[in-house]
């Protein structure tokens, strides 16, 4: 099985991506207007092993809070 943060990593990582590509922003954007540089954007983007504040940078500038929620398997 595979370990907890990197599944949650690689489920934020798509998601951010998404929400940067809807606000119709480039990478260079979101770097230039966040303390986050180019490569650590691209690395969340991937699902890279950061703290997970790093993570939250990004939540916060596009505007979105983190949700877990248990769901039933079908």
């Amino acid at each position: 099985m595979q370990n907890f943060k990197y599944l949650i990593r690689q489920k934020l990582a798509s998601q951010l991506m998404e929400a940067r590509k809807q606000k119709g922003l480039s990478l260079q954007d979101v770097a230039l207007q966040t303390p986050l540089s180019m490569n650590m954007i691209s690395l969340i983007e991937r699902g890279g092993n950061l703290s997970f504040h790093h993570y939250l940078r990004l939540i916060k500038f596009y505007g979105k809070k983190l949700e877990f929620k248990l769901i039933d398997i079908k």
